[in-house]
C-alpha cells in the first residue's frame, strides 16, 4: 500500500496516475477531498503503508505531518519527500527517518500541472541508491525521467536553484515584453524573433502564451515560486553569495502573491499594473534649457512659440508649441520664468536643435539664448504614465511628435491663444480653428488584451482607422491606451487592432 500525503496541484494528478496504473494507494489532505482513496487519519494510513509520498505545501507542513505519522514508520517503510522545503528540513527529515530506521528519499520534482497529468515529471533524487532501486517502478509512474544527485540535501538544492533560474527568467521576460510593447513591438512578434535567439528557454514558450491572453490559471503557483525564491535567498546566505537577483525576484513575487496567491507564477506581468494609490506618483525626467535674458526676450520668444507668454508673469509654467510656416509641429515646450529672464525647456535629446530653432530668426533682437540643458537642475516633473493616459494627456514624443498639427493632438487649450498676435504658423492654425475639423483626433481606448504594442493599427475591416501611441496597464481599468481615430471613422467606437509586425487581429479596441 502507498499513502500519497498532499492533494494540492501536483499531488492530486501524481494521485490520478497511480491510481489508474492500479498501484494500492491511500490519500490524505489536509483539507478532506472527494476522492474514493481518501481516508481522514494519516497514522492509520501510515501503518498500513510501506510507502509514503509526500506532497506537501512547504516545511511546516511537512514537519507537522511527519511528526503525526512518526510512529507508524518503521525499517520496513519508505519516506519520499517530492515537496520543494528549505535544506534544513530535508536534513531533520534524513535525521529522523535515520533514528527510526525508515527508509529516506530526498525527491523533489520539477515538472506543473499539465506535466503531472501526463505522469512527466522529473525527479531529483538524492539518498541510498539502492533504495532509489528498490522504489524507481513506482516513481516511474508519475515521471518521465530520474536524475540521481547524491546526498540529500542534493536534490533539496538542485530544485530551489532551478525554481530560482526559472522565476529569474520569467521576471526578465515580463521586463522585456513590456518595454517592447511601449516601443512598438509586438510580443508575438518578439516571441517569434527570440525563438532564434540563445536567450530562448522552454518557461518563454510555456508562459508567454498564456500572458498574452491575461490567463494566469496555476500550473504553478505565486505563492510556492515566492516560498521557493525566500529557500534560496537562504541558501544564499548560508553560503556567502551575493545574490541580488534572488532578493528582486522574490520582491516581485511577493507582489504577485499579495495580489492573488493562487495564480500562475507569471502573474508578476502584473507589475506594470498601476493602481489609485500609484497614479498620485510623479516622475522625473531630464530636459533641455534654454535661458532667454535681455530686453527684447518676452516679445521675441511671443513671436515663437503658439501660446501668450506674458502668461507667465503671475508665475505658472505654460505649455506652447513652436511651429514651422505651414502650422505643423516642431517642438512642444514648457516655459517658465526666472526672475527677469525666461526659461523654455523641452525634450533633452532635442536640447542642439531647439536651441538653434529659437536662435534662427534672432537677429537684431537684444536677447541672449544660453543653454543650460547639462546643468544638474534640469528637470521637469511629469505626471504618472498611466495617470496620464486615463486623462487623456498627450506626450511627447508619443502623441506630440515633429510634423503634427497641434488641434489633431487636442492641444488648444493647453498651449494654443488664439488672441495674443503672430506667430510662425498662426495661419494655418487659425483656419483650422475656423474650419472645425482635423484629419485625426486623439482619442482614449480601452483594450481587450495585454501586451497590446504602441504603433498597433486600428482596423474597421480593412480599412486602417487609426493607430495607437501609449499603452498601460490600470488595475481598475484594465488596459488603456491613447490614439488616433482619422476623421472618416469618428463615428466609430469600436475596432479591431492589427499587430504592426503582421497585420494580424490581436485585439479589439473601444473609445473610452
Amino acid at each position: 500500500m502507498t499513502l500519497l500525503l498532499g492533494l494540492g496541484i501536483i499531488g492530486s494528478r501524481s494521485a490520478d496516475q497511480l491510481a489508474a496504473a492500479g498501484q494500492p494507494l491511500k490519500t490524505w489532505n489536509r483539507t478532506p477531498k472527494d476522492r474514493p482513496d481518501s481516508v481522514s487519519d494519516p497514522l492509520a494510513a501510515a501503518q498500513e503503508s510501506k510507502v509514503i509520498l509526500c506532497y506537501l505545501r512547504d516545511e511546516v507542513a511537512v514537519r507537522e505531518v511527519f511528526s503525526l505519522i512518526k510512529s507508524a514508520l518503521d525499517e520496513s517503510k519508505t519516506f519520499i519527500n517530492h515537496a520543494t522545503i528549505d535544506p534544513d528540513t530535508t536534513m531533520w527529515l534524513a535525521r529522523q527517518c535515520q533514528e527510526i530506521g525508515c527508509g529516506f528519499l530526498d525527491c523533489p520534482f520539477t515538472g506543473s500541472r499539465d506535466a503531472a497529468a501526463g505522469g512527466n515529471l522529473v525527479y531529483y533524487v538524492a539518498g541510498d541508491p539502492v533504495l532509489l532501486e528498490k522504489h524507481r517502478p513506482l516513481l516511474e509512474i508519475t515521471s518521465k525521467e530520474i536524475i540521481f544527485l547524491g546526498q540529500p540535501p542534493a536534490a533539496t538544492v538542485v530544485k530551489i536553484t532551478t525554481n530560482l533560474a526559472t522565476a529569474a527568467a520569467v521576471q526578465a521576460l515580463t521586463e522585456a515584453l513590456e518595454i517592447s510593447r511601449r516601443h512598438g513591438v509586438d510580443p508575438r512578434a518578439w516571441h517569434e524573433a527570440a525563438k532564434l535567439n540563445g536567450c530562448y528557454a522552454p518557461a518563454m514558450g510555456m508562459k508567454l502564451p498564456t500572458m498574452l491572453e491575461n490567463d494566469f490559471t496555476p500550473h504553478f503557483s505565486a505563492e510556492n515560486m515566492a516560498k521557493d525564491t525566500q529557500y534560496a535567498i537562504q541558501l544564499a546566505d548560508a553560503s556567502g553569495v551575493n545574490a541580488d537577483l534572488n532578493h528582486l525576484t522574490w520582491a516581485r513575487l511577493f507582489e504577485a502573491e499579495m495580489r492573488d496567491a493562487s495564480e500562475d507564477f507569471s502573474a508578476t506581468v502584473r507589475q506594470h499594473q498601476t493602481t489609485d494609490i500609484e497614479l498620485e506618483d510623479e516622475d522625473d525626467i531630464s530636459c533641455s534649457r534654454i535661458r532667454l535674458t535681455g530686453p527684447d526676450a518676452e516679445r521675441y520668444l511671443n513671436g515663437q512659440v503658439s501660446n501668450d507668454v506674458r502668461l507667465t508673469e503671475d508665475g505658472r509654467m505654460i505649455e506652447a508649441c513652436i511651429l514651422d510656416a505651414k502650422g505643423k509641429l516642431q517642438f512642444f515646450v514648457q516655459i517658465h520664468r526666472e526672475g527677469e529672464d525666461l526659461v523654455v525647456q523641452g525634450p533633452i535629446e532635442l536640447a542642439e536643435e531647439l536651441h538653434a530653432r529659437l536662435d534662427k530668426y534672432l537677429i537684431a533682437d537684444d536677447v541672449e539664448l544660453i543653454d543650460e540643458s547639462q546643468d544638474d537642475e534640469a528637470f521637469i516633473t511629469v505626471p504618472n504614465e498611466t495617470r496620464r493616459i486615463l486623462n487623456g494627456t498627450p506626450k511627447w514624443p508619443n502623441e506630440i511628435y515633429p510634423g503634427i498639427l497641434p488641434p489633431e493632438a487636442g492641444l488648444e487649450e493647453r498651449a494654443i491663444s488664439y488672441t495674443k498676435g503672430c506667430y510662425t504658423g498662426q495661419e494655418v492654425i487659425s483656419r483650422m480653428k475656423r474650419a472645425g475639423k482635423t484629419n485625426r483626433h486623439l482619442v482614449k481606448l480601452s483594450l481587450s488584451k495585454p501586451l497590446i504594442p504602441t504603433t498597433s493599427k486600428l482596423m474597421v475591416g480593412d480599412k486602417e482607422a487609426g493607430f495607437i501611441t501609449s499603452v498601460a496597464s490600470h488595475v481598475g481599468e484594465g488596459e488603456i491606451a491613447l490614439g488616433y481615430r482619422l476623421r472618416k471613422f469618428e463615428d466609430h467606437r469600436e475596432f479591431d487592432i492589427a499587430s504592426p509586425a503582421s497585420s494580424e487581429i490581436i485585439g479589439k479596441a473601444t473609445i473610452r
